[in-house]
């Protein structure tokens, strides 16, 4: 049927926004730049380790290519214990996690696509929660989205950039994109629609249903 669908991604905690931080993620970045960095990538960025940070974080979020390495976080550690985490989380800084079925999903459709690494979820004593889980930066960008047939705003006058009027079934049936751009795609983010900030294909919703995966509230687009 060639649906395309987006995320609703809340801004209150609960089982897929998980309240925490990363533990040893800013300090390896720190030392990174005290002890690897060249005088002139310092001065790049006004010899200050938090510009760094940021720099590093605006990937998560935005088209910057891939992670190295010594960027990734390794370890998000929960304030609050949870009995249940969804499939898909969002984290601190726009990080987002996926558990090992979805992840194995993913792969499955898109193989070698996007970028993922190992992220321990952990209690706030340290412990494991019991479902491994890893980082994933969606790596395709996809120009579809139709504003002139949508009920958006513009992020700001003369911007080219929008976002839904409303994150309700009527207003995700209200956006308008095309399945022609989009076809074959899976997991993507559209380069003018900022909210949803996520779409995906009706074969990953599909293999989401068929798996029982919890997963964040979505909606179907008006794909012509």
């Amino acid at each position: 049927m060639n649906m395309v669908w987006g995320w609703y991604e809340r801004s209150q905690f609960g089982d897929f926004f998980p309240n925490g931080d990363y533990v040893g993620w800013e300090e390896g970045l720190k030392q990174y730049f005290d002890e690897q960095m060249s005088v002139e990538q310092r001065a790049a960025l006004n010899d200050w380790h938090v510009a760094y940070i940021g720099e590093v974080a605006r990937k998560f979020r935005e088209d910057r290519g891939l992670l190295e390495p010594h960027e990734s976080p390794l370890e998000f550690r929960m304030e609050e214990s949870r009995k249940s985490l969804g499939s898909l989380l969002h984290l601190t800084n726009g990080v987002r996690a996926v558990d090992a079925t979805l992840h194995a999903i993913i792969e499955k459709l898109e193989p070698g696509v996007h970028q993922f690494w190992p992220l321990r979820i952990t209690t706030p004593k340290g412990k494991d929660y019991p479902v491994p889980y890893y980082g994933i930066i969606v790596r395709r960008y996809i120009d579809s989205f139709v504003p002139e047939q949508s009920a958006v705003h513009q992020v700001s006058e003369g911007s080219t950039a929008y976002f839904a009027n409303n994150p309700t079934k009527k207003g995700y049936g209200s956006l308008t994109v095309l399945k022609r751009v989009s076809a074959g795609a899976h997991l993507w983010h559209e380069r003018r629609l900022l909210n949803p900030s996520l779409f995906f294909s009706d074969e990953l919703q599909a293999a989401m249903t068929q798996w029982g995966l919890r997963v964040p509230t979505h909606h179907r687009l008006n794909a012509i």
